[in-house]
C-alpha cells in the first residue's frame, strides 16, 4: 500500500455510531472511514438503516452514541450536533428537489449567493460544462429530462465546493436504461471534482458501478465495509454472501482441508477452507458456478424457468431437496420445461463456507 495514502487522515470518520428514535435503535455501533476523493456506498435492503445513517452524517439526526468527524473535527456526538448548514456537506436527494420557478443557472447559484456575481457565473459555467449541459443555463427544470435534472441537482450540490457529498437513492426514480448511463457519468463527475461521496442504494449493480467501497448493511449494522470484489468473492457473513450476487446455499461436509462433499459431488479448492474434517457447512453457490453439462453425473429437476433475453435462469431441486440456480444462454437452451431433469456440474475454485 502507498505510504502517503496510509498517512492521509480520513475525510469522514464514524466511530461506534448509534442512531434511533425514542427507545428504538435504528443504527447500531457503526464505524467506517472515507478517504479524500473516495466514493462509498451504504448498500442493503429497505429498512436496514441506510438513510438514517446518512441523515445523521448530514446533521439531520442526532447520534445516541459514538462520534462523527469530518477532517478530524467532531461534528456529531451525544447531545452535541453541529447544524447541517455548518458542516460543508452537500446533499442530493431521491426526489431531486430543484426549484421549479428558478432557472437552471439560479438553481445552481442557490448555495453560493455569498460569492460575487462574477464568481457565481464562473462556477456555474464550470459546473454546466462538467455535467455536459452548457446550453441549459436559462432553461427551467421541467424542460429537462430526469437524467439531466439529476445532473443539475449534483451540480447544485457541488457548487459550494463541499468536502463531502451525500446522495440518498439518487437514481431510484429513473428507468433502468437511464441509470445505466447516468451512474458512470456521476462517478466521473465526482472523481473530476475530487470530492468524496457517500451514496445510499439498495441496488448492488449500482453500488458496484459507482463505489470504491461498499458497506453492506442489515438491521442497522454494517456486516462488511470493503470493495466490490471482496464483498462478492470473500463475503464476511452469510448475509453478505446471500445479499450480494444471485446465489443459493447447499449443505456440505468437509473431507479434508481442501475438499468438501456435496449432493453434487466432491469439490476441491485451491486454498484451505479453514474447517476441520467432518464439519457440517453451507456452501455458497453462485448462479455462475453452475453449468448445464449433458455429460455430468448429477442432475436437478426444473421447478422454475425465467427468460432474461440472452439467457434463461432455472431453479432446480436436487436429490436432497435443496434448490439451486443455473443460467443457460438462450441460444443453447434445449427447451427444458418444469419437471424436466437438467444435468449439472459445479465449477467452484474458491469455497465460501459457513458453519451450520
Amino acid at each position: 500500500m502507498n505510504l502517503a495514502k496510509q498517512l492521509t487522515p480520513p475525510l469522514l470518520e464514524l466511530k461506534n455510531i448509534s442512531v434511533g428514535y425514542g427507545k428504538k435503535i435504528i443504527v447500531k455501533d457503526v464505524s467506517l472511514n472515507i478517504a479524500p476523493g473516495e466514493i462509498g456506498c451504504l448498500l442493503g435492503p429497505s429498512g436496514c438503516g441506510k438513510s438514517t445513517l446518512l441523515r445523521a452524517i448530514a446533521g439531520f439526526e442526532p447520534v445516541l452514541a459514538g462520534t462523527i468527524a469530518l477532517f478530524k473535527q467532531v461534528i456529531s456526538k451525544t447531545n452535541n450536533t453541529l447544524a447541517p448548514e455548518h458542516r460543508n456537506i452537500g446533499m442530493v436527494f431521491q426526489d431531486i428537489s430543484l426549484f421549479p420557478h428558478l432557472s437552471i443557472e439560479d438553481n445552481i447559484c442557490f448555495g453560493i449567493k455569498h460569492l460575487s456575481r462574477q464568481q457565481r457565473q464562473t462556477r456555474v459555467k464550470q459546473l454546466l460544462e462538467l455535467v455536459e449541459l452548457s446550453d441549459s443555463a436559462k432553461s427551467y427544470p421541467h424542460q429537462l429530462s430526469g437524467g439531466q435534472q439529476q445532473r443539475i441537482a449534483l451540480a447544485r450540490a457541488l457548487a459550494p465546493k463541499p468536502k463531502l457529498i451525500l446522495l440518498d437513492e439518487p437514481f431510484s426514480g429513473l428507468d433502468a436504461k437511464l441509470r445505466e448511463t447516468l451512474v458512470p457519468q456521476v462517478k466521473a463527475i465526482l472523481k473530476q471534482e475530487k470530492v468524496s461521496a457517500l451514496i445510499v442504494s439498495h441496488d448492488q449493480a449500482e453500488a458496484f458501478a459507482i463505489a470504491d467501497k461498499i458497506a453492506v448493511m442489515h438491521q442497522g449494522e454494517i456486516h462488511q465495509w470493503d470493495d466490490a470484489y471482496n464483498s462478492y468473492h470473500h463475503p464476511a457473513t452469510k448475509f453478505v454472501a446471500n445479499f450480494i450476487g444471485t446465489s443459493k446455499f447447499i449443505p456440505a461436509t468437509t473431507v479434508c482441508e481442501h475438499c468438501i462433499e456435496t449432493s453434487l459431488g466432491r469439490i476441491e479448492s485451491k486454498e484451505p477452507h479453514g474447517f476441520i474434517a467432518g464439519t457440517r457447512v453451507d456452501l455458497l453457490v453462485r448462479i455462475d458456478d453452475v453449468t448445464h453439462d449433458s455429460s455430468a453425473n448429477y442432475c436437478g429437476t426444473v421447478t422454475k424457468k425465467d427468460f432474461h433475453g440472452s439467457s434463461y435462469t432455472y431453479e432446480l431441486i436436487l436429490s436432497d431437496g435443496v434448490t439451486i440456480l443455473c443460467s443457460v444462454p438462450a441460444k443453447y437452451d434445449m427447451k427444458h420445461t418444469i419437471g424436466d431433469e437438467l444435468q449439472l456440474k459445479l465449477n467452484i475454485e474458491n469455497l465460501v463456507l459457513f458453519e451450520r
